[in-house]
C-alpha cells in the first residue's frame, strides 16, 4: 500500500475517532449540566483528563449549565 494513502487513511480514522470522543465529552457535559466532575466520573475518568480534553476540543461547558432535561 502507498505511504501517502496509508497516513491519509491513517489521518481519516484519527479524525473520526477525535469527532467520537468529542461528541460522548458533549453528551456527558449535557447530562451533568457542564459539571466535569460528575461528567468525569460518568466517563470513568479523572477531571485532569476531561479538562485536558474539553480544551483540546474547545468545548465551553458554560453552554451545558442552562440545559433542562425532559
Amino acid at each position: 500500500m502507498d505511504n501517502d494513502k496509508l497516513n491519509a487513511e491513517e489521518n481519516a480514522l484519527e479524525r473520526r475517532v477525535s469527532d467520537y470522543e468529542k461528541t460522548i465529552i458533549i453528551n456527558a457535559l449535557a447530562r451533568t449540566k457542564g459539571n466535569r466532575t460528575t461528567a468525569a466520573r460518568l466517563l470513568g475518568t479523572t477531571k485532569r483528563v476531561l479538562t485536558y480534553k474539553v480544551r483540546k476540543y474547545e468545548i465551553d461547558c458554560k453552554q451545558f449549565k442552562c440545559i433542562k432535561e425532559n
